[in-house]
This record gives structure tokens, sequence and C-alpha cells, in this order.
């Protein structure tokens, strides 16, 4: 990642990226920018025009956001060559919603949800390879998640997996060691995946991406969580969803990164993975039409 960016991503990241010492005024949330865009978009002027001197009172008016906020946000500029210093040694590089390089399966599929900006560590050149997503939530038989290691292995795509859950850390681990290739959407900011010893590896031979839509300096935002498994299935060309145990308590059945919610978006693609007996999730998976295969 250069810290030389163009002035489109410069003047996004001051808008929506936590650098640190944020208090009265917060950054940008998605639906906040996105209004911004808009009104960018309808005066034809776009985002690095915000770096250049003049009133903003129109846009915040317009925008519906606090002119005061916009300003501070926009005279972060020294801050942010620091953060930027920062990022870059940690081997974390950034890019922009209005970057040509942004992934265009993202654009497509998430279209106003798309995150503003994305950062992450490896090789870029796998988030426009499509691949094959594979999701569940937190507890999922043995049996059933070697299972799913297995069939990871009969493809040659590359294996998209989201969050640090269980499943996605056994699906990485498997696709490491037949030195597949990984994109792996996560929700924290410094990306805490990247600095364990057979990460660094396979980072190091450009076989792994990860990705966050959190700034390095950003607090744990649990809220948007459910963003990372909608990531993970825009990315895919195949999403195959392991079903999890059958608790009656629904208190067990977490899904903190909106696995089920994602694949019920990308049905037509997705195949569920599921024993004799299918969880509340798996049904409305079925319900909706996703092909089933059963775990023998």
């Amino acid at each position: 990642m250069s810290t030389l960016l163009n002035d489109d991503t410069h003047a996004i990241l001051l808008l929506c990226a936590f650098q640190g010492g944020e208090m009265d005024h917060l950054p940008l949330k998605l639906v906040e920018y996105n209004r911004v865009a808009t009104v960018l978009y309808r005066s034809n002027r776009r985002p690095g025009d915000l770096l250049q001197a003049g009133s903003l009172s129109e846009l915040a008016k317009n925008a519906r956001v606090s002119l005061d906020r916009i300003q501070w946000l926009l005279e972060r500029r020294i801050n942010l060559g620091f953060s930027l210093e920062e990022w870059q040694r940690k081997g974390i590089w950034v890019m922009a919603r209005s970057d040509p390089d942004y992934p265009v399966a993202i654009r497509k599929n998430m279209r106003n949800a798309a995150p503003p900006l994305l950062f992450g560590a490896g090789n870029q050149d796998l988030l426009n390879s499509g691949g094959l997503a594979v999701m569940g939530p937190d507890f999922i038989p043995e049996g059933r998640l070697k299972k799913a290691c297995d069939l990871t292995g009969k493809h040659e795509a590359i294996v998209i997996v989201a969050g640090h859950l269980r499943v996605s850390k056994k699906i990485v681990q498997a696709v490491e060691e037949r030195q597949g290739y990984i994109l792996w959407v996560l929700h924290d900011g410094v990306l805490k995946q990247r600095l364990k010893k057979s990460h660094r590896r396979t980072i190091h031979n450009n076989r792994m991406v990860m990705i966050t839509t959190q700034s390095p300096c950003s607090f744990d935002q649990s809220d948007k969580q459910a963003v990372v498994g909608e990531l993970a299935v825009a990315f895919a060309d195949e999403v195959l969803y392991v079903d999890g145990s059958n608790f009656r308590e629904s208190s067990k059945r977490k899904d903190r990164f909106g696995t089920k919610s994602a694949a019920l978006k990308r049905s037509e693609i997705c195949q569920l993975l599921h024993g004799r007996k299918i969880s509340p999730e798996g049904q409305e998976l079925r319900q909706r039409g996703v092909q089933s295969r059963v775990d023998k």
C-alpha cells in the first residue's frame, strides 16, 4: 500500500475511517456516506473535490450531516498521514469504493451496501477471482465439519470464509495444508489472524488475502459483525452453508456474522450441507429453494 493515495480515496478515508482520538465527531456510517456521495454525484463532483478550499454548508445540509462534523473529519489530514505509515509498516493496505481496483463482485452484488473502505493484508489479486464461500454458525458437529473440509479439497477455486469462527479456522487450515488459495473476511480492523505463523507463510506465498471493513484504529463495533457474512458471499461464485447443531435454545444457535441471512440473499448459488436432523436455520434455507446434501 502506498501512502500516496488519490484524492478520492484520501477524502473517503478522512470521512469514514477511524484514526484514533475520535470523540465528539465519529466517522460517517455507510448510510451517511451514501448520502454525501449522492449529493456529490448529482452536482457532478467527486469525493476528492472536498479536499479543496470551499464552503461545505450546502453539502452538509443536503446530505443531512452536521457541518461541524464534516469539517472536523476533513481536517484530520496530518494525522491520516501518520496512520497510513503505521498501517503500511504492519502490511495493511486500503482501497476505497471509488478506486478502479475495488472488487467488481462487491459493487455488483452489494450495490449501495458496498463498504466505502476495505482494509486488508495479502494478495489483492485474489479479490477479483470469485470462489467457493464456506460458512455456517458457531456450533457445527465435528463429522460435518470434516466433511466440509474434504469438499473444499475437490475445488480448485479460491475458498472464501467469514469471521474468526471454528468452521472458518478449520477450513483455512485444510486449504493451507493442500496449498490452496484463501479469501478471509474478518471483522477486526487489525486483522489479528495475519500474525499466526501459518497464515504469515500463506500470505507471503501470495495464497491468502484477509480483508475487513473496519479501520485498524476502530474500536470494537459488534453491531457491524453481520456485514462479514454478506461480504463473503458477495465475493463468491458458489456458497456452501454448513448446518449447525439442532439446539432447541436459540441462544446456542448464535450466528454472529450473519452467515445464514447472507446465504439467503444468494440462495440461487447456495448448497446446504446438513445431517438427518436440520436446524431451524437449515430448514429456512431449504424452504427458500436451497439445494441440500445430507452428511452421511
